[in-house]
């Protein structure tokens, strides 16, 4: 069955011996590779993240073990349920109007305006989406499209009341904060809708 998964065996190796050293606790590439194995790579790091036995905090540059295998099964259910609903997001994306710019920004069309689309996780905070935000080349578009499973709407419709306060670019690397334009639900099965929140630059 492993042999299905890409570099599984591999992948639980290294899971077991970050779990074994490190337990809950972060840790960067550099010392996995001194102190777990020289065989860790960033490759194997990042399947471990698709799989769902690691996750990666952008802003420390770090790693850390997702969940324990004794964690309760909900707990596992609940990271395969997320992933997926992320994954097929992408995917509708990709084959349901948006687009790639030609700086490698995914877009999405509004009105007859291009957006930068930007995908937000389940548990958004204000810094780390300002941040994502500030590093988009923003004058290239009419604003950003912030992008969610239906079900998370409130908790975009509250960030992006964030992302349109004054304080914002005290918060973050951001120039100046949004306001709101609209937003859109979009998807033809109503379980697995995707809400969509576009906002303009102040």
């Amino acid at each position: 069955m492993t042999g299905t998964l890409p570099g599984l065996e591999d992948v639980l190796e290294l899971y077991a011996a970050a779990l074994d050293r490190y337990g809950s606790e972060p840790f960067t590439l550099g010392q996995a590779q001194r102190e777990l194995s020289s065989e860790a790579s960033s490759r194997l790091l990042e399947l471990g993240i698709a799989y769902g036995l690691f996750e990666f905090d952008g802003d420390r540059g770090a790693y850390a073990v997702r969940a324990e295998p004794d964690a309760p099964i909900e707990e596992w259910r609940s990271d395969a349920i997320d992933r997926a609903e992320r994954l097929r997001a992408a995917a509708l994306d990709r084959t349901s109007g948006t687009d790639h710019a030609e700086d490698g920004v995914e877009t999405l069309t509004h009105d007859s305006r291009q957006f930068a689309s930007v995908a937000v996780d389940e548990d958004p905070t204000v810094e780390a989406v300002g941040e994502r935000l500030a590093a988009l080349p923003l004058e290239e578009y009419a604003g950003v499209a912030l992008r969610s499973p239906g079900e998370r709407a409130s908790a975009v419709q509250r960030l992006a009341d964030r992302l349109c306060e004054s304080s914002v670019t005290d918060e973050t690397s951001l120039e100046r904060p949004f306001r709101k334009e609209s937003t859109d639900v979009v998807g033809a099965d109503k379980d697995e809708l995707e809400f969509q929140l576009f906002l303009e630059r102040a």
